[in-house]
């Protein structure tokens, strides 16, 4: 009875596989498998042993041509939840000409074992301690103790990674041995690659080793990454910054040449030698100093070397910005400076150019015109634009037992002061510590304020070993807030001396030609508001009554206080008083022996400041009306 179900369920089976053999539309869920897999790929067949039958009947169809859904397809397979079997007759043309389309949805077989990866080898040839993946440890591998790396893992974004284990055992002569292992890891994140079809997205792709035949190509893709300056610069600059005319701190500048080519402005520098290397570009706002040495065959290369003439260091044009629209401008020549072989300077006509070029003496020993130093000005205005670009050359003679030679190279930048000055704050509001007093002088329109950053309040300097009030009466300081200042000087009178003379020639030196009469009270008040000013005030102590009054020391007492919040304070020059202290006896009895008068000036700041006092909140006040009959029928 068994035989003739499974005759039956046979029959049945052949009948439906001819049927959708001959049709091609039938939903058989099934999966193809490629019709030119080899024998050694078969395994997958029929298994009817539940039904009492030990092998496959010869009348059946072959079994690689399908198998089952739930059975995991091969990497040459392609899923399907619903296919046909093509035909395959000698007369299809397409089953002789199609190539099947490339696979994807399996993972690629990975392209560098985990079984050769080895971090832990470092030296190439020798073997690393403990590296019990390091194929130079043969010998070594007795000897260990552990291992450095037990685990190495391919790329950790894969859902099923291989992993290669390494372990020691001990044997019986109690030397180390080391197993190795390769098992399939499964990654726990959720974020994992579990298909890829790009092979080489999972590994790094093998560089390409130059040689004869593709040198030509990979210096062509790879030169503007390297050596074009322009596309470094250009992709080192913000968007914002790029389109900015004029430079920005470190930008390259810009030049042409006569060819109307546009390059980098370079000057010669020392780079890991002391020889000069001639690509060094220069950056705007970067000011540089270099000194280079220069070797050369002066008999050969004396009127031929470009590195020793004049031209080659200002026979070029600057672009004022950084756009292509911006102004073109040449190199001036400032002045031109002629060295002798002894070592004395001329300076000379710098209009005749054509006559200081490299000349080879007679005697063939001595070079003359060689460049020696130049140095660059660079002016340029607030928008960072360049104005005008000066040159300063020494051009020197040369004997041939002094070269190699050393040249000197320099770089400064000057910004173009406006015809309206830029007065200067002290603080932003208040004063701060160590920065000048702004003073200024009340007319009818308000402050007249000096345009000296260093301020208009000066006191007498010490003017160095004589003290000589007049030979040291230029040199003053500025007043400096928070900081007290003395300082003195000495005045040599002969026995005739007018007195009314000596007076006025004193007080000139302690207080200086041009004394203001106002004080900013904060550190940014502005000359037009005259109420942010204090006045100076004055008073004048005399000893006594005396016929003449010689002013003997000028003091200045600055008082100030802190205003604002308690957490950030701001310094407030609330007055300020100048005094003057006069002689008590006559002018004969003042002056030594050698007729040396001295007299002193200084300076005292003084925190008025009141101490702070804690506040509290006034508490608040119930102030509600109750209707009359509020507690009635209580009250």
């Amino acid at each position: 009875m068994a035989l003739l179900c499974c005759f039956i369920i046979l029959t049945y089976l052949e009948t439906t596989l001819c049927i959708e053999d001959t049709n091609s539309t039938g939903n058989v869920n099934i999966t193809l498998r490629d019709t030119n897999d080899t024998s050694a790929d078969r395994d997958e067949s029929l298994h009817l042993t539940d039904l009492g039958v030990s092998e496959t009947p010869d009348y059946l169809p072959d079994p690689t041509a399908w198998i089952p859904e739930s059975v995991t397809p091969f990497p040459d397979q392609t899923e399907s939840s619903e296919s046909s079997i093509p035909d395959t007759s000698p007369e299809s043309p397409r089953a002789a000409t199609e190539q099947p389309l490339p696979l994807s949805g399996v993972l690629p077989d990975p392209v560098t074992e985990v079984s050769q990866l080895c971090p832990c080898n470092l030296q190439n040839g020798a073997c690393d301690i403990n590296c019990c993946c390091d194929p130079d440890c043969t010998e070594e591998l007795a000897l260990f103790t552990d291992c450095t790396v037990k685990r190495v893992s391919n790329d950790p974004r894969l859902c099923n990674q291989e992993s290669s284990v390494y372990s020691l055992s001990s044997t019986q002569e109690g030397l180390s041995s080391v197993q190795s292992t390769v098992q399939q890891d499964v990654n726990p994140d959720v974020f994992c690659i579990q298909s890829a079809n790009y092979e080489e997205g999972l590994s790094f792709g093998t560089p390409e080793v130059p040689t004869e035949e593709n040198f030509d190509s990979l210096f062509g893709r790879f030169l503007g990454f390297f050596f074009g300056r322009s596309s470094v610069t250009s992709a080192r600059q913000s968007p914002d910054v790029g389109n900015s005319p004029g430079y920005q701190y470190g930008d390259v500048i810009q030049t042409v040449n006569e060819a109307g080519e546009q390059e980098f402005f370079t000057f010669p520098a020392s780079a890991g030698t002391a020889h000069c290397l001639d690509a060094n570009p220069a950056g705007f706002l970067k000011e540089q100093t270099s000194r280079c040495v220069r070797s050369f065959d002066l008999a050969r290369d004396c009127e031929t070397l470009e590195a020793l003439r004049l031209e080659t260091y200002i026979n070029f044009n600057i672009r004022s910005g950084k756009n292509q629209e911006a102004k073109v401008i040449g190199v001036e020549m400032a002045a031109i400076t002629l060295q002798s072989l002894e070592g004395t300077q001329t300076p000379v006509d710098p209009a005749d150019l054509a006559s200081y070029i490299p000349v080879l003496l007679e005697s063939g020993d001595v070079c003359n015109n060689v460049v020696q130093q130049v140095k660059y000005t660079f002016r340029y205005n607030e928008a960072g634009e360049i104005l005008n670009v000066m040159a300063s050359v020494l051009l020197g003679a040369i004997k041939s037992i002094s070269v190699p030679i050393q040249q000197e190279f320099q770089i400064t930048f000057l910004q173009d002061i406006s015809s309206t000055p830029v007065l200067q704050f002290s603080g932003n509001p208040g004063y701060v510590l160590g920065r000048p007093l702004m003073a200024g002088t009340r007319t009818a329109d308000g402050i007249v304020q000096s345009a000296d950053p260093k301020g208009s309040l000066t006191i007498l300097q010490n003017s160095g070993e004589t003290q000589d009030c007049l030979s040291g009466s230029s040199l003053r300081s500025p007043v400096l807030f928070g900081i007290d200042m003395v300082s003195g000087c000495t005045l040599k009178l002969s026995d005739g001396a007018n007195c009314s003379l000596v007076s006025e020639v004193i007080l000139w030196t302690l207080k200086g030609q041009s004394f203001p009469d106002h004080i900013a009270s904060f550190g940014n008040s502005l000359p037009q508001n005259p109420l942010d000013w204090v006045p100076i005030q004055n008073q004048t102590i005399a000893s006594g009554t005396q016929a003449c009054s010689i002013p003997l020391s000028y003091h200045l007492e600055v008082k100030w206080t802190k205003y604002g919040a308690l957490v950030n304070p701001q310094a407030q020059i609330v007055s300020i008083m100048e005094t003057i202290i006069t002689n008590s006896s006559s002018l004969a009895l003042l002056t030594s022996a050698d007729g040396l008068l001295s007299v002193t000036s200084s300076v005292s700041f003084v925190d008025v400041s009141a101490s702070a006092s804690p506040g509290f909140k006034v508490p608040p006040t119930i102030d509600a009306k109750l209707p009359f009959d509020f507690f009635f029928p209580f009250v």
